[in-house]
């Protein structure tokens, strides 16, 4: 899959809601036509940037895409300070997209595999699309499964908004089910499966804040 190849980001009425939605929020930490998405951390043998060997420490930019293999995780630490986490064999990639001075940040075409991830409130304005579905979320923690029936998104902390293939809320501790023919369930989940949901990640632990070669923030050091 080349990631590069032309293709159409999200429909005009979608990413013009997604702007009105949005109108207003700061985007502290990046700078109007800024290109550098974050710091990239590696577990693992098996981290692809672009279709070749990952380089821990190494900046993210606008348009990358990570694959992660077996027995293998990415840590990717956003400049604000909020970050991603992808399980192994995962395979999203990343867009930084600009309206005036009010940026987007898309990360899209994850089409298999499983990620966690925190926002801030001081990162851009966020888009999160799998084949079945596009979310907006700022300031939230989630977790999300994909694979080729269905994509299941689970809100650990904070809410977020689908806005493809319609339109809802999802608020904390709700985990919704979306495939080709649309929402297929929304459930509140107890606390025991919210915390079985991230176990995958016990794994594969943080990095240490002073490795690699690129930014030292840890971003969940006491995580």
């Amino acid at each position: 899959m080349n990631f590069h190849r032309s293709h159409t980001l999200l429909s005009l009425a979608v990413l013009l809601l997604i702007v009105s939605l949005l109108e207003g929020c700061a985007t502290l930490a990046y700078l109007p036509g800024q290109q550098t998405i974050g710091t990239l951390r590696i577990i693992g043998p098996n981290v692809q940037v672009n279709a070749a060997p990952a380089i821990d420490g190494q900046t993210i930019t606008n348009g990358d895409h990570i694959t992660t293999g077996a027995a293998s995780s990415a840590y990717i630490y956003f400049l604000s300070g909020g970050f991603i986490q992808l399980d192994e064999n995962t395979d999203p990639g990343f867009k930084l997209v600009w309206e005036k001075t009010q940026c987007i940040f898309l990360i899209l075409k994850h089409r298999t595999g499983q990620a966690y991830q925190q926002t801030t409130s001081d990162d851009c304005s966020s888009v999160y699309e799998t084949p079945f579905g596009k979310w907006i979320r700022n300031d939230t923690q989630f977790n999300v499964q994909v694979n080729q029936q269905e994509t299941v998104m689970t809100v650990l902390e904070g809410t977020m908004k689908l806005v493809s293939p319609q339109q809802m809320s999802q608020q904390q501790g709700q985990q919704m089910i979306v495939t080709k023919s649309g929402v297929q369930s929304v459930r509140q989940l107890t606390g025991k499966e919210l915390r079985e949901v991230t176990q995958w990640r016990d794994r594969f632990p943080p990095p240490s804040a002073g490795g690699g070669s690129g930014s030292s923030r840890c971003g969940e050091c006491a995580d």
